[in-house]
């Protein structure tokens, strides 16, 4: 029982570390200008980025199902690395989610571009600017 309790006070110190990395190197990456499109000059870029990601997670499985076939690893313990390995996945594509399309939605709340100016149109002369923006059904006839 008190392994059981280590083992949780560890795990949840390392998932608590974990997540102050990744909104550390979030807050880093937020910093950074934008980047240039890439080309595949001179770089070898994959064109499956997703047969490769899948190739590493099923190599990373058929290893524990290995040592599990042969008797290094007992059936719960190779369960239990599995589903490390399918939380830490989940954990890196929703991080990756994020990162990748947060840029391209503009927030409701207050939005602004990248440069901090907000993105409200601007007030004209003889425009009526009290928010009524009237009904289709009015409008019609």
């Amino acid at each position: 029982m008190g392994a059981l309790m280590l083992l949780a006070i560890v795990g949840g110190w390392l998932c608590l570390k974990a997540a102050r990395a990744f909104v550390r190197a979030y807050q880093f990456l937020d910093t950074l200008p934008p980047r240039q499109p890439r080309t595949t000059e001179g770089k070898s870029m994959s064109r499956y980025p997703l047969r490769i990601a899948g190739s590493i997670v099923g190599a990373l499985t058929a290893v524990v199902s290995g040592l599990v076939g042969s008797g290094l690893f007992t059936t719960d313990q190779g369960n239990a690395v599995t589903g490390i390995i399918t939380g830490l996945v989940t954990l890196l594509a929703t991080f990756g989610v994020v990162v990748s399309t947060e840029h391209k939605v503009t927030p409701l709340a207050d939005p602004r571009n990248r440069q901090g100016q907000p993105l409200t149109p601007a007030e004209t002369a003889g425009e009526d600017l009290t928010g009524d923006a009237g009904s289709w059904e009015a409008d019609r006839g």
